[in-house]
């Protein structure tokens, strides 16, 4: 379990710090952040990058440097917080695709990421005996 909380470690910190500097990018310069145009949004309900910049600095940026922080402080339902993280990452990922209308090497290394970190939230749950588990548990017996 060890293993897994140092992984967890270091997605939160990588995925938190890159989408700060992304969602950021994005609140600065929302029609071209880092290069990107607004081309990218036709189809879309945006016509810049700025709300999808504030998800990207408030959700995935800061929401998992404030995972890392409940990791490093043994909050009990760090579980719930990963698996939230790691399922919107999901979500974000598939939207993205479909809004843009391609796959790249970076969607699925981050749809990847997404599914590593709900997985650890759902092993997290497991060791701790909390919902869903506490439910299968009183099944089996």
């Amino acid at each position: 379990m060890k293993l897994l909380r140092i992984i967890l470690l270091l997605i939160n910190f990588i995925v938190g710090l890159g989408a700060l500097a992304g969602g950021y990018a994005c609140l600065i310069d929302p029609v071209t952040p880092l290069g990107a145009t607004t081309e990218m949004l036709q189809g879309s309900p945006f016509s810049t990058f700025l709300i999808p910049g504030i998800v990207l600095f408030g959700l995935f940026g800061v929401g998992n440097l404030l995972c890392a922080i409940f990791l490093l402080k043994q909050y009990n339902y760090l579980g719930y917080v990963a698996g939230l993280l790691g399922g919107s990452m999901i979500v974000w990922i598939v939207v993205q695709v479909l809004i843009i209308k391609t796959v790249v090497f970076l969607h699925v290394l981050f749809f990847t990421i997404g599914a590593m970190q709900g997985l650890i939230g759902l092993a997290l749950l497991y060791k701790d005996g909390l919902f869903p588990w506490s439910l299968i548990k009183k099944r089996r017996l």
